[in-house]
């Protein structure tokens, strides 16, 4: 008879030991969730700044082979992939690359007043992880929202300044 208490009392015991292991393995996974989403966001964070740099480089590289009275920055992102300004192919980006946080290859363009496009920038409205350096050396651009990080190509900073002024 003792012993048949002691079973149903230890049965109780068990339960709750059992509920108590299953809490805290569901508090663990929602914990490694959110690590996960963060170190997802710190990534994509480091992607658009690669992407962004690539597109800053080939507008550069554009500018800099630009000859003659044609347009001197592209019209379209399509021209960083075959510029149709000389015979043969000539490639400034290998493909337009897709924004990180929107999932598309739609940017968001800086143009000239004559239209010439001469930076790109996210079309996310989500907030930056407030933070200094996105990887070593590699300082975080200005900003708090993702489209506010723009990427301009270094020859245009001056025209871009004197159309503000």
């Amino acid at each position: 008879m003792a012993a048949a208490r002691r079973r149903r009392a230890s049965r109780g015991y068990t339960y709750l030991g059992l509920m108590f292991v299953v809490a805290v393995l569901a508090m663990s996974s929602v914990m490694a969730a959110v690590v996960w989403s963060l170190v997802q966001r710190r990534e994509d964070e480091r992607q658009l700044v690669f992407v962004g740099r690539q597109f800053e480089a080939a507008i550069e590289r554009y500018h800099q082979r630009s000859q003659g009275p044609g347009p001197r920055y592209p019209q379209r992102l399509e021209e960083l992939l075959r510029d149709g300004r000389v015979p043969g192919v000539r490639r400034d980006l290998r493909r337009l690359y897709v924004d990180p946080f929107t999932g598309t290859p739609q940017w968001g363009l800086v143009r000239l007043p004559d239209g010439g496009i001469v930076g790109v920038h996210s079309l996310s409205e989500r907030t930056t992880l407030q933070r200094r350096h996105i990887a070593p050396g590699v300082p975080a651009p200005q900003g708090h929202r993702y489209r506010d990080w723009q990427f301009i190509a270094p020859s245009a900073h001056e025209l871009l300044a004197a159309g503000a002024s």
